[in-house]
């Protein structure tokens, strides 16, 4: 099971409608749908997190959705600036602290 999937799979447990995209289609998913929060890794094929970050937070429908980056634990400060991520996940990352963040993430925008 790779790192999406498990992530999916513990998500969908606590109760969450979870959908999953990868680089330029995470842009438009989340124009099309305007999710509660974002789970965004740095590494993703056809476009890197940082770039689909700035893409969301340029556009007026997208830019105050919630973002958590998720990155190897050496860059993840760098990459949660560059993403102006509203929460940060080095990997690997502990499955409690990412129910922590997501449900203090998704419960303090609404």
């Amino acid at each position: 099971m790779d790192i999406l999937d498990l992530v999916k799979e513990v998500l969908k447990d606590e109760g969450y409608e979870v959908s999953a995209t990868v680089g330029p289609e995470t842009v438009q998913a989340a124009r099309e749908r305007h999710p509660d929060l974002i789970l965004l890794d740095y590494q993703m094929p056809g476009m890197d997190g940082i770039s689909v970050a700035q893409a969301l937070r340029g556009g007026a429908d997208t830019r105050e959705i919630p973002i958590v980056a998720m990155t190897a634990a050496g860059r993840a400060a760098y990459v949660c600036h560059e993403m102006d991520a509203s929460g940060c996940l080095g990997k690997p990352f502990d499955i409690d602290h990412l129910l922590d963040v997501v449900d203090r993430l998704v419960h303090t925008t609404h």
